[in-house]
């Protein structure tokens, strides 16, 4: 398993490393700063019995913007440096192939990044028993887990574009291409489809992004991005509703679904490319 070895090293190097504890810090502000504002601004939570799970849904969406920006800071480089610098001969001239590699990189950074993820929700308990909010272990455990599956998600997928290339550079500006379709422009592709498939008519609830005026594809399409499929799946767990009166594949289970599906496909195709890369 010199996978496992690789991930080691990974993760230990980056403790050593500055991003690590910004990260950690940054997050840690993050989670407290929003529990505090939905537990001591009742014009915030609109809810005269505060409790964990209208805390974790008032949560997710700044959590799921904070970890798609830091999985790009934490895994652009992960592969595409090591063969810039050269010192990716060096880890393959050892028991290591290349499926190892990246693999125990996917690993590695997912570890980086889970890690500030995990102390900031910690840290978050203590606003919830200050602010008097009513707790749920099993919904703060299961949000806790849906995230660490949505940081593996966004690492594979930067890691996957980190093997594609040989350059740092160019690994950085597919993944910031990335990020700003999956996380700003990708309403605007779903939107263009509806539209089309409209006959070139504006339709009803073109706007207001009404999913159940939606054809299926187009409701099935705004799904797909990481941080869609994120919120789903957070929305389903947390209110105990993973199904749907609607398609199976508009279900909310089926954002955890997509959500594996993000952290293996890249990865896969990552792999493939740099498989066969001259290094």
């Amino acid at each position: 398993m010199t996978w496992a070895v690789v991930a080691r090293k990974d993760f230990a190097d980056a403790r050593r490393s500055r991003s690590l504890w910004v990260l950690s810090a940054l997050f840690l502000l993050l989670a407290v700063l929003f529990a505090s504002i939905y537990a001591f601004v009742p014009e915030v939570s609109a809810d005269p019995e505060l409790d964990s799970v209208g805390l974790l849904g008032f949560l997710a969406s700044p959590v799921a913007l904070f970890v798609a920006v830091a999985a790009l800071v934490v895994a652009y480089k992960s592969v595409a440096g090591e063969t810039e610098s050269g010192s990716g001969k060096l880890l393959l001239s050892l028991p290591n192939s290349r499926r190892d590699v990246l693999l125990g990189k996917v690993l590695g950074r997912t570890s980086v990044l889970a890690l500030p993820v995990l102390v900031g929700l910690v840290a978050m308990l203590a606003v919830i028993f200050v602010g008097d909010v009513a707790f749920a272990p099993v919904d703060y455990v299961l949000f806790a887990l849906v995230t660490l599956l949505f940081v593996a998600a966004y690492v594979a997928l930067y890691v996957g574009i980190s093997a594609s290339t040989t350059s740092t550079s160019r690994a950085a500006t597919l993944s910031v291409l990335v990020l700003v379709v999956l996380e700003f422009v990708w309403d605007f592709v779903t939107i263009s489809v509806w539209f089309v498939l409209n006959g070139f008519r504006v339709p009803d609830g073109l706007f207001t992004a009404d999913l159940a005026a939606m054809p299926e594809l187009v409701a099935f399409l705004s799904t797909l991005p990481p941080s869609t499929a994120y919120m789903n799946a957070v929305s389903g767990v947390l209110q105990n509703s993973l199904t749907g009166a609607g398609a199976w594949y508009l279900s909310n289970w089926f954002g955890l679904v997509v959500l594996v599906l993000w952290a293996i496909v890249p990865a896969a195709i990552g792999y493939r490319r740099y498989s066969r890369a001259d290094l």
